[in-house]
């Protein structure tokens, strides 16, 4: 098959209909949306056997579990180059939260979850395992791992995958060609990020992608972080210091960030200032007002008219 369609989608039927597309373009997977009828969409080529893809959509869970892994599915090396949007990918035990501009690594030959917590804009290249030779059995050891492309043959292999991307519907007659070029520039990047991320790094993938999955609990603090990992406060605050974090003012932020972005969404209008905030886990409506000024220099009140008042 040369190219797919671009196919956009919204509704739980198209959502289904999503769900189908993105499993016949790559493996089968389940797509959950973190709200009832959130679509996306997704366009994509195949050159010379290499799927190329730009999908974006909204918060939502993508899963492939070890039930959907078949023996006849292709297996696929999938290198996702992250747009926008916060998300975080897990495989083999690992837990990385790419950024924009991030690249990593999965595979669909094991199971693997994909969370989106904002609406996000990613390019996804699916390359058939026997492509990458006898590089294939050092993989496993790089998948959920971040590729930052800050220099060298990682920031040409973003730049290659984002202007590939852009111009999926002018692909010809070259597309072997552009296919060896993918896969000898994702190797390329590959070879110049160490093997495995030090321990303290991956612990700090973990640390966040677990409070972000529980921002709606009251309890959540760096004391309950540190028991549920079974290590001290000190090497907590030791491990995020790396990231320059500080894990009550990083929780802090995440809250205010969705309670902003929910007082602004028309869709959540009918909704208290209290519902919302209780939702992300605050619930002093009087404070609440206070940080969001401090922080973004408008109330809850003016934050949701403004997001009435037309441009």
């Amino acid at each position: 098959m040369p190219s797919l369609p671009h196919t956009r989608t919204t509704g739980n039927e198209q959502v289904e209909r999503f769900e189908q597309l993105a499993s016949e373009a790559f493996a089968p997977m389940r797509i959950h949306p973190a709200a009832p009828g959130a679509g996306g969409t997704l366009c994509g080529a195949r050159p010379g056997g290499v799927l190329i893809t730009r999908i974006t959509g909204g918060p939502c869970v993508v899963r492939r579990t070890r039930a959907l892994i078949g023996s006849a599915d292709r297996e696929l090396i999938k290198v996702a180059l992250h747009g926008k949007g916060r998300a975080g990918v897990q495989q083999d035990g690992r837990q990385c939260l790419p950024g924009a501009g991030d690249l990593v690594l999965y595979e669909t030959t094991r199971p693997y979850e994909l969370r989106f917590w904002d609406p996000f804009d990613i390019v996804v290249l699916g390359i058939p395992r026997p492509l990458f030779g006898a590089h294939a059995d050092r993989l496993p050891t790089r998948t959920a791992s971040v590729v930052p492309t800050d220099g060298g043959g990682r920031r040409l292999a973003a730049t290659l995958l984002r202007d590939t991307a852009g111009e999926l519907g002018t692909i010809g007659g070259g597309g072997p060609h552009l296919a060896n070029a993918l896969v000898s520039i994702v190797l390329s990047a590959l070879a110049e990020q160490p093997v495995v991320a030090p321990a303290q790094d991956d612990l700090a993938d973990r640390l966040l992608t677990y409070c972000l999955g529980r921002l709606h609990d009251p309890e959540l603090t760096p004391e309950s972080v540190a028991r549920a990992h079974h290590i001290s406060l000190r090497y907590l605050h030791k491990v995020l210091n790396g990231r320059s974090v500080t894990l009550a003012s990083w929780i802090r932020g995440q809250r205010l960030d969705r309670i902003r972005r929910d007082l602004a969404d028309p869709a959540l209008a009918c909704r208290s200032v209290a519902l919302i905030a209780a939702r992300w886990g605050i619930f002093d409506a009087t404070h609440l007002s206070r940080a969001l000024r401090k922080e973004y220099g408008r109330s809850a009140a003016e934050i949701r008219r403004g997001a009435r008042t037309p441009p």
